[in-house]
């Protein structure tokens, strides 16, 4: 083997894993093209608009800056590549009695639509987080917990550890108290207020920047329905959840 052609073979070996993982994912997701829902006909009955409330663009920077990504992921995997699909909450919700519709289903580059950079993630040190407000929103639900959806990412960024009632499991998340403000009680107090323990005359508010990345937080949700060109879940539903 010449020299040049160990030179050449190098490049090749390099130019191709970076064209296929870099260049052409880039390429697709840059401008994507709109996908139309379709009716029993088989004509366009519509535009697929992801539904993304909230400080988006501002709760994403924030959920960078933090490093949130270095744990957590966002990205159902495809069947092939591993049982997302099959864990309780992730992909979505199994059918049940009381809703019959099947929300799970695969990530598609229509999820990180209005963001600037997909934040897909690096490890899974924690749980993956592509439907975190819909698995937290049915578990204030579901739990009787007496506090909306905001309120428990609140208490759960404030202190992930801390039992509140009978709601508690571990987690490895870090405390983010730096986005929460301790302040004197004026009148009766700050309708955000944290149930948590503070000094005599006092009460934990939290600041705008925990605001916006709970608002990107709660944004993350797989609940809503998809034209059948992108829909890569389970073909049948199977059995509701009882």
């Amino acid at each position: 083997m010449t020299f040049k052609t160990f030179i050449l073979g190098l490049l090749i070996s390099f130019a191709v894993p970076w064209v296929a993982v870099v260049v052409k994912p880039f390429a697709e997701m840059r401008a994507l093209e709109p996908v139309y829902f379709s009716d029993d006909s088989g004509q366009p009955s519509g535009v697929y608009v992801p539904r993304r409330p909230g400080r988006i663009a501002t709760g994403a920077a924030i959920y960078a800056a933090e490093g949130c990504y270095l744990c957590h992921t966002q990205l159902i995997r495809p069947t092939f590549a591993g049982a997302d699909l099959g864990r309780q909450g992730w992909a979505g919700f199994r059918p049940t009695k009381e809703n019959p519709v099947d929300t799970r289903r695969e990530t598609t580059p229509y999820d990180y639509h209005g963001e600037d950079f997909a934040w897909v993630g690096l490890m899974r040190y924690g749980p993956d987080l592509s439907n975190v407000g819909g698995r937290v929103e049915r578990h204030v639900a579901e739990g009787g917990l007496d506090e909306t959806p905001a309120e428990w990412f609140y208490r759960h960024l404030y202190a992930p550890r801390a039992k509140a009632g009978a709601d508690y499991y571990w987690s490895a998340c870090p405390p983010q108290r730096h986005h929460f403000i301790t302040q004197r009680v004026h009148g009766q107090g700050s309708p955000d207020a944290l149930p948590v323990p503070s000094p005599a005359g006092t009460e934990v508010v939290p600041n705008a920047r925990i605001r916006a990345l709970v608002s990107y937080l709660s944004s993350l949700r797989k609940d809503d329905q998809v034209p059948a060109a992108i829909d890569y879940g389970p073909d049948e539903a199977g059995a509701p959840e009882s």
